[in-house]
């Protein structure tokens, strides 16, 4: 076989085969790749996870710097929290919420877990505070408070929620007066981040499911308002944005997006939302190479093209080399 159809059979398997891989795991490939530049370079190309001595999760950013970042210890807790409702010992999540408990900063009318790390890329200086940190971590102590039946905690809790109202900690953004969002990077100007906001108006709607308080429903109300008004500018081309300062969402946060709208659909529908989900989900469903395409993200291309060409040179060589052991050799037939 000729050198020519060689490079042309390795070239389409190898499309073929990254095409479909990506199609189906893409985010699970993101992921074991920050793993692995994590522990070949001693940093990922974005973030990826680690824990310390204790078990507490931390985050290996892309500087080499290693930090706690609340909101993953949060989330933690109460995935932890429920496993302990379904039967796992108590231990992982009183050492999670425990870290939260010692981490947050108690004021006079509200609470906030802080950042001790600068944030460059949205220009948050430590110490700094998010909403969706707030509201993931509130709906962790007020779950420990019902453990314990500790109305302290549940104060504690409740002064979190406190600073998520307008003007109580610039944690979010009045449009009007029943219109608020929710700001996971607080600016003077929101840089609008969907992920972080549709997570704030789940977790509000949770700890108003916890707890029947008018203030977490008044709150949600508000923020599902916002959401209404502004979801339409984060369209492009059936894909999403991540913030309204022009970043593209990546594949991950796309399906994250998808499946936020779903879940608060469950909890009131709206045409607005099921419009939007239903239109990134379709688009999502799209070929890679056509995706590519119509929303084209440079780190994106770059990868699945050196993805293609790593796979299509290791192919080729393994074909060549079975074409020079299958042929006979005359001197000895």
């Amino acid at each position: 076989m000729s050198k020519r159809s060689l490079i042309l059979i390795a070239a389409a398997i190898s499309l073929l085969f990254v095409s479909v891989m990506w199609q189906f795991a893409e985010p699970k490939i993101y992921f074991w790749a920050e793993r692995v530049a994590a522990t070949i370079f001693g940093k990922p190309f974005n973030q990826t996870s680690t824990q310390d001595p204790r078990g507490i999760p931390m985050q290996i950013y892309n500087t080499g710097e290693t930090h706690y970042n609340p909101l993953f210890i949060a989330h933690d807790a109460q995935d932890a929290n429920v496993s302990r409702r379904m039967g796992a010992k108590p231990d992982r999540f009183i050492l999670l919420s425990d870290w939260l408990l010692e981490n947050i900063v108690e004021m006079d009318s509200i609470a906030l877990i802080q950042y001790d790390f600068d944030y460059p890329k949205y220009k948050q200086k430590a110490p700094w505070s998010s909403a969706l940190t707030q509201a993931v971590t509130m709906n962790a102590i007020a779950a420990r408070a019902g453990m314990e039946r500790n109305l302290q905690m549940l104060n504690l809790a409740r002064k979190m929620l406190e600073s998520l109202k307008p003007g109580a900690a610039g944690l979010s953004y009045a449009l009007s007066d029943s219109v608020v969002w929710f700001m996971e990077y607080p600016a003077q100007t929101p840089y609008y981040a969907l992920s972080g906001m549709l997570t704030t108006l789940l977790e509000l709607y949770y700890y108003y499911d916890q707890t029947r308080d008018p203030l977490a429903m008044e709150l949600f109300n508000h923020g599902y308002n916002a959401v209404l008004q502004k979801l339409p500018e984060f369209d492009y081309h059936g894909y999403s944005y991540y913030d309204l300062n022009g970043s593209k969402a990546g594949r991950g946060y796309h399906q994250r997006h998808i499946k936020q709208l779903g879940r608060l659909m469950e909890i009131r529908d709206h045409n607005v939302l099921r419009y939007y989900r239903n239109r990134w989900q379709h688009a999502d469903s799209y070929p890679v190479l056509w995706q590519m395409l119509f929303n084209p993200r440079p780190k994106r291309i770059a990868a699945f093209t050196l993805s293609f060409l790593a796979l299509a040179c290791l192919l080729y060589l393994l074909l060549a080399s079975t074409q020079k052991s299958g042929k006979i050799d005359p001197e000895h037939s």
